[in-house]
């Protein structure tokens, strides 16, 4: 595969490699990437969550657990060494998934020569024994795609539960299957122990077997743009917490296509500013619809006709119009 690039990225900084993921989308416009990384104990959060609402602050500083939040949309997630993560780039084809489904049958391929038999569900799971063991999200950049996710092979899974605030409006009633009985760990499925490392090796040689690729090493000038962006971006408060704004208007509903939580500040009947949050998978970031709504009356009608100028699939998923509309404005059928 021409242009191919296949890197394994040794930093265990959830700031840097976040960072060198986004310069590599942003920077490198032809071919195929596949960087394969690791973060030490980290929450993640999606691009369009309220963090302060989703981590248990306590917990998390108590023990040392970095925040960060990462440019694609969906749920919080926790890493640690015992995840694999990776991040599959290429050119936007028009379903949007090629590219997810190539790098999935690469896993599922690897995991079968260790003896776990995987399949992949949806648009964006790998299962084992219809437990989830990946979940990815993805992000656009003109006409490149980032696919990436989180593959949990010996994972803290209880870590999950005591780092996130379980927030009772994203549940409909109280049967609610814990985070362990949902997900599980590549290594609940082996017969005999396989190092995570050793896994890694198993997965590369997976890779190549398929196609050719190159290594890449940075450049220091390169290096140096990475570390700004972690410095600059990554690391900062405004971007991994947020600004909150004044909310005369706070509504939560919970959909199928994920939660969804509005702030706005509504004077005289107008919109002057407003915050989307959730854990929807995106593939743009809310801010531009954002922005659109200011200025807006509070009224269904006028909040339907900005939100009909937009392809809001990329933007909310299966979350529709007339259901953002009804979250916003607070009504519904």
């Amino acid at each position: 595969m021409k242009n191919s690039i296949l890197m394994v990225n040794e930093s265990t900084d959830p700031y840097f490699n976040l960072a060198l993921e986004e310069y590599l989308l942003t920077h490198y416009e032809k071919g195929t990437i596949i960087m394969l990384w690791q973060n030490e104990r980290t929450i993640v959060v999606g691009r369009h969550q309220n963090t302060l609402e989703e981590i248990n602050r306590k917990y998390v500083e108590d023990h040392g657990i970095r925040v960060v939040r990462r440019m694609t949309g969906g749920g919080a997630v926790y890493h640690d060494l015992g995840n694999l993560n990776y991040s599959f780039i290429t050119d936007r084809s028009e379903s949007g998934d090629e590219g997810m489904k190539q790098f999935a049958g690469y896993v599922i391929r690897a995991l079968a020569e260790i003896g776990v038999e995987a399949a992949f569900s949806g648009r964006n799971d790998i299962l084992v024994q219809e437990k989830k063991v990946s979940g990815t999200a993805q992000h656009i950049h003109k006409n490149r795609i980032l696919h990436h996710g989180c593959l949990l092979y010996a994972s803290d899974i209880a870590q999950v539960a005591a780092s996130l605030n379980v927030r009772a409006e994203k549940f409909q009633s109280k049967s609610v299957k814990s985070v362990r009985s949902r997900v599980g760990n590549i290594t609940d499925f082996l017969e005999e122990a396989v190092p995570l490392d050793e896994f890694k090796k198993i997965l590369i040689r997976t890779i190549l077997q398929d196609d050719t690729y190159r290594t890449l090493t940075l450049t220091p000038e390169e290096l140096a743009a990475v570390e700004r962006l972690k410095t600059e971006k990554y690391e900062s408060w405004s971007w991994n917490y947020g600004n909150p704004i004044p909310c005369s208007v706070h509504n939560v509903r919970k959909l199928r296509g994920g939660f969804l939580e509005i702030c706005a500040e509504v004077v005289r009947g107008i919109i002057e500013n407003c915050r989307i949050y959730g854990d929807y998978m995106a593939l743009r970031p809310s801010k531009e619809i954002e922005e659109a709504l200011i200025g807006c009356r509070f009224e269904y009608a006028q909040v339907m006709s900005v939100l009909k100028k937009y392809k809001l699939e990329e933007y909310f998923g299966s979350i529709s119009d007339k259901e953002l509309a009804e979250t916003i404005l607070g009504v519904e059928d």
